[in-house]
């Protein structure tokens, strides 16, 4: 074979990850008809058709999908050797990509980020915030923090801080409505359920030894933990929130603890990141940042 250009490897990476030629050249910020002439010059190398292609669309063959695997491979060992690199200087720089659902960006990113700029003034940081769970490797992030459990064994995972989930409803609710006494009171009560596609929710109460399960009919349902806060926060009824999300609120005395001495399960903060040598000293202080402000919020 003559001599391999690593870098059409890497295109090609890129072309997989993103689903065609176009996509490729945006992300690398490349010229089109440049990815497009080092996957034909790749394609000639090999002796072989990596990507089926039109004028509209492309699809990788079947042995287009195996050199793909291993081309993501190739690029993430280099960045791996980046990374030792990065670790060993003194002072961290570059991107960071950060990916976070849209409460934890707000209530926890943001003054973790605004911390960590200040520590560490070279470093450019990229937050994403979404709902859906970000593919790490595909998205090109660094880190992911996620509520619950990791389920890619493919990924590092650190956790963060656990938050109790706990019941509030604004004043105004309470006082129009008449505060529960007890967790069957709560029968009585307009209940805003955090989910997706279902109607009902079952509440897990605890008071010391005590348990008491709620299968809590939803008034609304909403799939967005801001939302459902911000439906507390305007009487919507009473909501099941982590703690982390209503700090702000319960100290303005926009919502109060309903039941207060009773909680629900908890939620757990991990950070994700897909390195499998550990996390960088840049990833590391960032991670440092975020548990302190999830700390400052328990």
């Amino acid at each position: 074979m003559e001599h391999r250009d690593l870098n059409d490897l890497a295109i090609f990476a890129a072309i997989a990850q993103a689903g065609s030629i176009t996509g490729a050249a945006d992300k690398m910020r490349l010229p089109k008809s440049n990815v497009s002439r080092r996957l034909a010059r790749l394609e000639d190398r090999l002796g072989v058709q990596l990507m089926e292609r039109n004028t509209r669309s492309g699809k990788l063959t079947s042995i287009g999908v195996c050199y793909a695997d291993c081309c993501r491979l190739m690029v993430e060992e280099a960045n791996a050797a980046d990374a030792i690199v990065d670790t060993s200087l003194a002072e961290p720089s570059g991107e960071l990509r950060v990916s976070a659902s849209v409460l934890v960006g707000q209530q926890i990113m943001a003054p973790a980020i605004a911390a960590y700029a200040e520590q560490y003034p070279k470093v450019q940081v990229i937050l994403e915030l979404t709902n859906a769970r970000a593919n790490l490797i595909e998205d090109g992030f660094d880190l992911a923090f996620r509520i619950g459990e990791n389920q890619d064994s493919t990924m590092m995972s650190q956790a963060i801080g656990t938050f109790p989930l706990s019941l509030y409803a604004s004043p105004e609710y309470l006082r129009r409505k008449d505060a529960p006494k007890s967790p069957r009171d709560l029968k009585e009560h307009r209940c805003l359920i955090m989910g997706s596609g279902i109607r009902t929710s079952r509440w897990k109460l605890k008071r010391g030894a005590e348990l008491v399960e709620f299968k809590a009919p939803g008034a609304v349902i909403v799939n967005d933990f801001l939302t459902l806060r911000n439906l507390a926060v305007s009487g919507g009824g009473i909501a099941m929130l982590p703690k982390y999300a209503v700090h702000t609120e319960c100290r303005s005395d926009w919502l109060s603890a309903v039941l207060p001495d009773w909680s629900g399960s908890s939620a757990t903060l991990s950070a994700i990141y897909p390195s499998r040598r550990g996390a960088t000293a840049k990833k590391r202080a960032f991670i440092e940042h975020v548990r302190d402000i999830a700390d400052s919020l328990r």
